[in-house]
């Protein structure tokens, strides 16, 4: 009897945890449709989802054991999401063993100045690592250059034999930016003014591949600006090693949630301005960059509305490109395309330690009608 009611007890403590992480799971998959303009906190339940389906699936097979109906809740709540799923994690790869001579290998980086200042500089090791890689177009986020000591364009070109370039980077002595290399022809570019933007950028560039066309965007979507304190304040969070009391851990908290918000909230008009400029486009697109975003942000849906990501249609595992505190994964550098012109294999994240981001490549083929 007494067991019995232990039981009941607890089987009642974990009903009501599973209707709140329900409910909490619902509120992720709205992330992707609403903007962060109307309910912030909406975007921050986005940022959750892979450990809110994570719960789920663990109260699921709890009440699966327990032979109890309640495993019902999770299960729809799951199902309710299930396209979510792909963009988090890919059992099979498309990949095709060489590559193809009408193929193009696309690569996306952000290279974080090339470890400028770091302790150690890291831009002999991404140089020799795109010249193996050998890629046909690369878009460089967090580019950096100085014409007097660090002609990095001339190296890379020398490097990859990508000998057009469009460059978008700003400074007197040392400049920062985006940048694009490309072994076939560039016949137009611009300049894309994002709003809200401090530092982060977009491009677009035209590259003409025999007969055809395609419209290159390079985008560095609105970063967070986390400082010193914001880092130690998100690494006590990864460690579980938090005093909600203290009140500097209060006032870390404060301003990490500001400058998420802020961000959230940049991003959510800079991809309007984004999503507005490839309608218009008259050739077909090719996404590369850092979004500084899930795929399950508001972000990521806007450009898949448009276009497919490359990770779902050929990669494989959860293809993290960058890790918060060298411990938590996430993928936000990301390579989008139009799946009506192109097919893609062979999409592969790099886990190479030159960046705080990884390189993020895929094969892009024409497809054949």
């Amino acid at each position: 009897m007494v067991k019995k009611r232990k039981r009941n007890l607890l089987n009642f403590i974990f009903i009501v945890l599973n209707i709140v992480f329900a409910i909490l799971l619902l509120l992720s998959y709205l992330a992707n449709y609403i903007s962060p303009e109307k309910y912030f906190f909406i975007a921050f339940m986005g940022l959750s989802y892979p450990y809110l389906l994570l719960a789920n699936t663990l109260f699921l097979f709890y009440w699966i054991i327990q032979l109890h109906r309640f495993f019902l809740l999770s299960l729809i709540c799951i199902a309710i999401g299930f396209s979510f799923i792909p963009r988090l994690y890919q059992f099979k790869k498309k990949e095709v063993e060489q590559q193809d001579s009408t193929s193009i290998k696309i690569m996306s980086y952000n290279v974080n100045i090339f470890g400028l200042y770091n302790s150690k500089n890291t831009s002999d090791s991404i140089f020799n690592y795109i010249q193996k890689e050998k890629p046909n177009i690369i878009c460089f986020q967090e580019y950096f250059q100085n014409n007097k000591h660090y002609k990095y364009d001339d190296t890379i070109i020398n490097k990859t034999k990508a000998k057009y370039k469009h460059l978008y980077i700003k400074g007197k002595s040392h400049q920062f930016g985006l940048a694009t290399f490309s072994v076939f022809p560039i016949i137009n570019k611009g300049i894309i003014i994002l709003p809200k933007a401090t530092t982060n950028k977009a491009m677009f560039t035209d590259i003409a591949i025999k007969q055809d066309t395609i419209r290159v965007y390079n985008i560095h979507f609105q970063s967070i600006k986390f400082e010193e304190t914001d880092y130690h304040f998100t690494e006590k969070v990864t460690n579980i090693d938090i005093d909600i009391k203290n009140k500097r851990t209060q006032k870390e908290a404060k301003q990490v949630f500001k400058k998420l918000k802020k961000g959230y909230l940049a991003r959510s008009k800079q991809v309007q301005t984004i999503v507005e400029h490839i309608k218009n486009s008259p050739y077909p697109v090719v996404v590369c960059g850092d979004f500084n975003d899930v795929p399950w942000s508001y972000t990521y849906q806007k450009i898949s509305n448009l276009l497919s990501d490359a990770f779902v249609d050929s990669g494989k595992g959860f293809a993290p490109s960058f890790y918060v505190n060298q411990r938590l994964p996430i993928r936000i550098d990301y390579v989008f395309y139009d799946k009506r012109f192109y097919e893609v294999t062979n999409f592969k994240v790099d886990n190479k330690p030159y960046s705080d981001h990884f390189p993020v490549q895929t094969l892009l083929s024409k497809v054949k009608i």
